[in-house]
């Protein structure tokens, strides 16, 4: 479901500033909608962020291999990146025992050059955040068992 909020469109040179700015990251993730969608603001950015930085850099794309090969952007995602998660989630393939993707149709790559030196890990992770307004919101791949505990 599409989010029917009002969204904010930055320029790119803002969001590039706000990220470079941000005390006490990492790295930078990206996803959803498609990055790929946007690939000449996304190289953009993502080139900028090299550049100027050390933050690590995680895109994730629901296309396949092949797909993004077909859209040009397999040289740039590789040199760019240093990991990036490939495949759409498909709930027919749900597996709550990956790290950062969700379904075992997905796999996480780490391109040559690749500045990550944590390797995905086989575990269970969910956060769990209730607002000021004691509004809930779940991140990651809660199991049934979980999310039925939570709403009794």
């Amino acid at each position: 479901m599409w989010s029917e909020s009002p969204q904010t469109i930055l320029h790119r040179e803002v969001l590039l500033e706000t990220i470079l700015n941000t005390d006490g990251i990492r790295g930078v993730t990206l996803l959803g909608g498609e990055p790929l969608e946007q690939q000449v603001n996304l190289f953009w950015l993502l080139g900028k962020i090299r550049e100027k930085s050390d933050l690590t850099i995680f895109v994730f794309s629901g296309y396949e291999l092949d797909e993004i090969a077909l859209l040009g952007a397999s040289d740039d995602l590789q040199k760019l990146c240093d990991m990036i998660a490939i495949g759409c989630y498909r709930q027919s393939y749900r597996n709550v025992d990956q790290q950062w993707i969700g379904s075992s149709n997905q796999s996480v790559m780490y391109p040559n050059g690749s500045r990550e030196t944590g390797l995905p890990q086989k575990l269970y992770q969910v956060e769990i955040i209730i607002d000021d307004n004691v509004s809930l919101s779940i991140t990651c791949f809660p199991d049934d068992d979980l999310v039925k505990a939570i709403m009794d």
